[in-house]
């Protein structure tokens, strides 16, 4: 498949005549949704077309002074302007036939309305489109109508400047909890790679690493529906204190009592051990501190603690960890080895 710039410039123009494809609607979506310049030329190329469909009710604009104008900047010619020796009629000839004559740029708009609307409600609509980031440390961030979100490290969220009337929509990729501000007019929908999940006002976890191909979702208050993007009728409610595992291989949806007290310790820093493996123990460290902990001896994995932390530091949690159950720990140049006989 060609990738370069003048594919996507040819992409646009088709996708405005109506002659292309599902799959190349796909792709151009894409190529938007890379840089802010793809979008700004997106954008410049829907306002001339905003401008065609006005026309007929409008003032009189010079149509072909705009079609001239975009499609120079598209293609990286001069501007006819700059070409006084060559008549603008001249340069028409260049381009295609459906913005040389008038009906077939009247024709293309209504070809324009039967291509699926959802590339232009989410590129020249008038909201734009925001990004909250989590890169090594956990981020927060406040969405226009109210609603929390924190971040894992490593975690984004694609969120509008503004919502519409009549959905609130975002999109995740990583791990996040979510505190939405209920509006019972406006669902709120997070989509990922695979999974569409809807609410109307709650606080649940959403964890698209759970594990390859798997993603979670922890439900601590209100309602949420979900299932996967592409098979809608099959879904699943969950109710507070429930957990649901979406498995994409065989489009699979565990939904059962969620058991794990710590789910959200790297948010809160909060952990509680009630007789837990340290292997388990070591997992969640890891998680919460980013810092890696690794235990050298398989007969450590068993070794099993009960105890409480709250907000201490890793060195501080592993001291705890030494005392208790007669570990060596040694600090290396990427984390923490444990080692030793240990306590069982």
């Amino acid at each position: 498949m060609k990738t370069g710039s003048t594919y996507y410039n040819d992409l646009i123009s088709r996708y405005f005549h109506g002659e292309i494809s599902a799959e190349e609607i796909h792709v151009l979506e894409q190529w938007v949704q890379a840089a802010q310049e793809n979008r700004k030329m997106f954008q410049e190329y829907a306002n001339t077309w905003k401008a065609i469909e006005k026309s007929g009710t409008g003032p009189a604009i010079n149509l072909d002074k705009e079609w001239v104008a975009l499609k120079y900047k598209m293609y990286g010619a001069p501007h006819p302007a700059s070409r006084h020796h060559q008549p603008a009629s001249h340069l028409l000839n260049l381009w295609p036939r459906a913005l040389r004559y008038p009906l077939l740029r009247i024709a293309a708009i209504f070809l324009l309305f039967a291509i699926p609307a959802f590339l232009l409600y989410h590129f020249y609509g008038p909201s734009g489109e925001k990004q909250c980031n989590a890169g090594m440390e956990v981020a927060s961030c406040t969405l226009p109508d109210g609603t929390l979100v924190t971040l894992n490290t490593g975690s984004t969220l694609v969120y509008p400047s503004g919502f519409d009337h009549s959905s609130r929509l975002v999109k995740l990729t990583g791990e996040a909890w979510f505190e939405v501000a209920p509006d019972p007019a406006k669902p709120f929908v997070i989509t990922t790679d695979n999974i569409r999940i809807e609410v109307v006002g709650t606080s649940f976890l959403v964890n698209t690493r759970k594990g390859k191909d798997a993603s979670e979702i922890i439900l601590a208050s209100g309602k949420v529906k979900a299932c996967f993007k592409n098979r809608p009728d099959d879904n699943t409610i969950l109710s507070p204190g429930e957990k649901t595992i979406f498995l994409t291989e065989g489009y699979t949806i565990n939904k059962e009592v969620n058991t794990d007290i710590n789910y959200l310790s790297w948010k809160t820093k909060q952990m509680v051990f009630n007789n837990t493996p340290l292997s388990e123990v070591v997992a969640l460290l890891n998680k919460v501190y980013r810092n890696p902990v690794r235990i050298l001896e398989n007969s450590l994995n068993n070794c099993r603690i009960t105890a409480t932390f709250d907000h201490q530091s890793l060195e501080s949690v592993l001291n705890v960890l030494k005392a208790t159950l007669d570990l060596q720990i040694q600090k290396t140049g990427s984390g923490f080895e444990i080692s030793g006989h240990g306590r069982r």
